[in-house]
């Protein structure tokens, strides 16, 4: 009997910084982070004055909100909070909801009653 290796939990936490002036580069965001003291593993900087950030676990990321939220960063106040996934795939059924239904041999419009 063999046993399957456990595979250890993610424990990066992804940030979500924004309101960013728009000549941030990704050097100029980490340094801000470095001056903090603050952790990060990656940071990708997106047009649009946004940015995520990698923290390596839980901790590193909440005393980057704590510290960096709100902070006046080149001129323009940060948003700093935990990132979410966005626009999500909606999962589909392999069987569809049918449009019409067989009822005593009679097809009509499913949630129609039957009267």
């Amino acid at each position: 009997m063999t046993t399957a290796a456990k595979i250890p939990p993610i424990t990066m936490s992804k940030l979500y910084v924004g309101n960013l002036p728009n000549e941030t580069s990704e050097n100029s965001l980490r340094q801000l982070f470095l001056e903090q003291n603050l952790a990060c593993t990656n940071i990708l900087v997106k047009r649009g004055g946004y940015a995520f950030v990698d923290c390596p676990d839980q901790s590193s990321a909440d005393r980057a909100i704590d510290k960096l939220n709100g902070v006046n960063f080149k001129g323009s106040v940060l948003v700093v909070e935990p990132s979410v996934a966005s626009g999500r795939k909606k999962v589909h059924s392999a069987f569809p909801e049918p449009s019409s239904i067989s009822v005593g041999g009679t097809w009509m419009r499913a949630g129609a009653s039957g009267r």
